[in-house]
Formats: structure tokens, sequence, C-alpha cells
């Protein structure tokens, strides 16, 4: 059985030898990346949180993506500035802490009209961030049991959180993270 083994051996050495000079193959690949940038509520179903009457607290996780190569600029805009319930209102601060320092918003009262000018509260990111590519977390917090901020608009009335008429307080927020 051995001289067997042996000659199959040598003859499949000499088939593989004979055969001819090695042939290389190549291949290239390549990808595309779409442009993206979006907001992601984390942990708020349907776009509707609840605040307490009591001192700070998180009311929304977010997730912010965005594969800018230039400029990534993140816009917070509180649609009145205050809670409402008819001609009702209660004051509020807001804050946004961000896994990137470029998109906090300290602690500010967000009356319309606030220091930024326009209601808005917009923040830059300028240049490529992978970690923003790759998606970072940013927590909005809120604050009723604050000051008001002056006299109310005529024909409304601000309270204190903890002493408002009973109803339902509400306020809208949009967030919109695109490439600049």
């Amino acid at each position: 059985m051995k001289p067997f083994a042996l000659l199959s051996s040598v003859a499949l050495a000499a088939t593989v030898l004979a055969g001819g000079a090695a042939h290389a193959e190549s291949l290239s690949v390549s990808t595309t990346v779409a442009p993206y940038c979006n907001v992601r509520l984390a942990n708020v179903s349907s776009g509707t949180a609840s605040v307490a009457h009591e001192a700070e607290q998180m009311v929304a996780n977010l997730e912010l993506a965005c594969n800018s190569g230039g400029t990534a600029r993140l816009v917070v805009n509180p649609l009145n500035g205050d809670f409402k319930n008819g001609n009702h209102l209660i004051n509020y601060a807001m804050r946004l802490s961000a896994a990137d320092s470029a998109f906090d918003i300290a602690t500010t009262d967000a009356t319309p009209g606030d220091a930024e000018g326009s209601g808005k509260f917009t923040r830059n990111r300028n240049g490529y961030s992978q970690p923003l590519a790759n998606g970072i977390n940013a927590q909005f917090y809120l604050n009723v049991n604050v000051a008001a901020p002056g006299p109310a608009p005529l024909g409304q009335t601000y309270y204190p959180a903890n002493a408002a008429p009973a109803g339902t307080y509400s306020e809208s927020f949009s967030f919109e993270l695109s490439a600049v």
C-alpha cells in the first residue's frame, strides 16, 4: 500500500508543477456613505414627556448623529418659552447636556426673545467628529420651579408651578441637527 501512496503523491506534485505559472486575481470594492444628520428621542414614547413641580429633572434622552465634514448645527426651539394652559403660564428653565460639550446649553430661562435673541438655541460643532458620526447622547432637563421673569403678557397670568390652577400645562420643543 505504501508504494501506491508514494506514487500518487509524486503524480499529484508533477501535475501541480506542470499546471503552469500562477494566476493573480484582483478585486476592487467601493462603498458610499450618504450624508446624515439626525436627532432621535431615545426614551420618550410618541414625543410626550411629563415634568414634576420639583427641582430640575431630566425629561428626555436624545441621540445626536451627524457625519458632516464641516459644521454640525443643533437648533433647540421652545415653542412658547412657558408652559401654557389657556391664559395661565408657568415659567421654566431648560438645560441640554451632551457628550460633546459643543452642543451644551447652560441652564437658562427660555422666555420668548431669550438672551440668544430668537427664542431658538443654536449650537455648532465645527469639523468632523467620529463620536458624533457614531451617535452621541444628550440629556434634556427642565425646571418648572423657577420664578416668573416679570409681568405676564397682557391677558395672561404667571403662576408658580406649585400654585397654578389645576389643568394640563404644555410646551413643545423641536430639536434639529443639520450639516451646514
